[in-house]
């Protein structure tokens, strides 16, 4: 083995050439006294050690190291590119970019929600939550990527660190979509309730008032043909005959005004006809969910429950999602061993 003194430490790249380096890409040597030659520790030489068997690079038989010649550097380096980063850029399967284009979609999404619903609980600082939303959800994705690619080499504590992070941003991307998914219901509601039931008031104050104003004609006729019928049946056809001279105008243009009264009557039971059709068609609107509740074992009256168990479950795997997908696009496939 090649003794080396180093002035700075090795990066990944240096230390897996200066392997290859090594005659026929062999050599004995513990991870300690490698970790020696790179300027390493040797917790960090021994996870590195893992990593590029994991991912192919090199074959370990107890402390002998073969580097493989699947890949030549050569290339890589003729690009520009550090080894790694090209191995990795060459090995994205068409499943694994459309995973990570999902990913950055289902992110947007679940990021648009969140922030929009907590927008909602903080109202009074709008522009601040958005920006530091953004910041949170872009800072989450950056970890998840950071620690599918340094998962093996990082030092313990910081991948803990990262991964505790990363679960509290999901919940409180999961706040941010239930109260934005909550509202969006609600408001619906409450804009379809609050518009029947001015509607339905209002017909019902003028359905009332039109009711007592044809009930005034209608006895204001009686009264003038009770006087008619009265005269004439005391025998003073005359005084009938007089009083109906006299109220025959009177009752020609109170028999008009009924007329048109009664009109307005039946317009105003039609609309009280249509606002109730309105309302059962916005009852329809929440079939869905009356089927939902039916289908859980839950009351159909009781929408708000089903309705809230609907959000969770979007929210159990919206956020979630995005992360996986992320992770998943990112992670490196071992090699196939063929016999």
């Amino acid at each position: 083995m090649t003794e080396t003194d180093p002035s700075r430490p090795f990066d990944e790249t240096e230390a897996l050439a200066w392997l290859r380096s090594q005659p026929n890409g062999r050599i004995t040597a513990s991870a300690a006294e490698l970790s020696r030659q790179w300027g390493w520790n040797r917790m960090r030489a021994g996870r590195r050690l893992r990593a590029w068997q994991n991912a192919g690079y090199i074959q370990r038989n107890a402390e002998e190291i073969v580097v493989t010649t699947s890949v030549t550097p050569a290339v890589t380096e003729a690009a520009g590119l550090p080894y790694e980063a090209n191995v990795t850029r060459r090995s994205m399967s068409p499943v694994k970019l459309a995973a990570f284009i999902v990913a950055l979609v289902l992110a947007c999404v679940s990021a648009a929600f969140s922030i929009d619903g907590l927008t909602a609980i903080f109202a009074g600082a709008f522009w601040p939550v958005i920006i530091m939303g953004a910041a949170l959800e872009a800072g989450k994705l950056v970890a998840a990527a950071w620690l599918t690619e340094n998962w093996r080499s990082a030092p313990p504590l910081l991948c803990l660190i990262l991964v505790v992070m990363i679960a509290v941003l999901m919940g409180l991307n999961a706040v941010g979509v239930f109260g934005f998914l909550t509202k969006a219901h609600l408001d619906h509601m409450a804009n379809v309730d609050l518009a029947l039931a001015d509607r339905t008031a209002e017909t019902e104050a003028r359905l009332a008032i039109q009711t007592e104003t044809v009930a005034d004609l209608d006895r204001r006729i009686a009264q003038i043909d009770a006087a008619i019928e009265e005269s004439t049946r005391l025998g003073r056809p005359v005084g009938a005959m007089t009083i109906a001279d006299q109220k025959r105008r009177d009752r020609a243009d109170i028999v008009a005004s009924r007329q048109r009264e009664a009109q307005a009557l039946a317009a105003l039971r039609i609309e009280k006809v249509k606002t109730e059709a309105d309302r059962r068609r916005a009852e329809a609107d929440v079939g869905p969910v009356r089927y939902l509740a039916e289908l859980i074992g839950m009351p159909a009256t009781d929408l708000e429950r089903s309705v809230r168990l609907l959000t969770l479950a979007l929210v159990a795997v919206l956020d979630p999602m995005a992360v996986a997908l992320l992770l998943a696009a990112g992670a490196h496939s071992k090699p196939a061993k063929f016999r």
